[in-house]
């Protein structure tokens, strides 16, 4: 483990920008690309013959923003869109991304996101719509305070089905490290606790790594 890489503020920056609903959005695009892909795939001896499959993308800049079409076609024919709008308001310090998917089924979802800059960090707000119309969300709040060296991420969300859980991060440098302190409480409402300590001997080049789990 790089001492110095562990222990730049950017590096912290890094570590704790986590998307859940970005895991949802990829897994909704993933799924809309495999039905693409393989929806009435040759079997037997058709299946040993060379498909062909493709990816188009289209991007145009706009006064604001963006934007861009990617469109994935199937061996049969089937083709997966997603498109994506993404709107900059420097005045106000937002940046809004508007992206929708249609599988080859025709089944539709979207993903629409606000990001705010404010003085000490930024906030975040996610909405994912699924092909059923039912809605997940995801608000973010990161934080930090310059003068402790400490970067504070605070999320909640609620699932497709209604049920609420939390997460919070707390990253503080050190003289030689940083610690990691994270709650999070899940839908059924149990608390799940992690705290890490990160110490680096700059002169060997050694860092080791402590993690302390818990559950409540």
């Amino acid at each position: 483990m790089n001492c110095k890489s562990q222990t730049r503020s950017g590096a912290l920056v890094t570590i704790i920008v986590r998307t859940t609903v970005a895991i949802a959005a990829t897994a909704l695009l993933s799924a809309s690309i495999a039905a693409a892909r393989d929806s009435h795939r040759p079997r037997g001896a058709e299946s040993s013959k060379a498909q062909t499959r493709s990816r188009t993308t289209e991007r145009q800049r706009t006064e604001n923003g963006h934007t861009r079409r990617d469109t994935w076609t199937g061996a049969n024919g089937g083709a997966a869109t997603r498109d994506a709008v993404v709107t900059n308001d420097r005045e106000a310090g937002t940046r809004t991304r508007n992206v929708d998917y249609t599988g080859p089924n025709g089944k539709t979802g979207s993903v629409d996101t606000v990001r705010t800059r404010t003085d000490d960090g930024f906030t975040r707000s996610a909405t994912v719509t699924n092909a059923q119309g039912e809605t997940a969300t995801r608000d973010l709040t990161v934080s930090r305070d310059k003068n402790s060296d400490t970067v504070t991420r605070e999320s909640n969300y609620t699932t497709f089905d209604g049920r609420t859980g939390e997460k919070s991060d707390v990253i503080q440098r050190t003289e030689d490290g940083y610690t990691r302190d994270t709650t999070r409480t899940t839908p059924d409402g149990a608390t799940h606790t992690r705290s890490v300590d990160v110490t680096c001997d700059k002169d060997v080049g050694k860092c080791v790594k402590q993690v302390e789990v818990g559950k409540e």
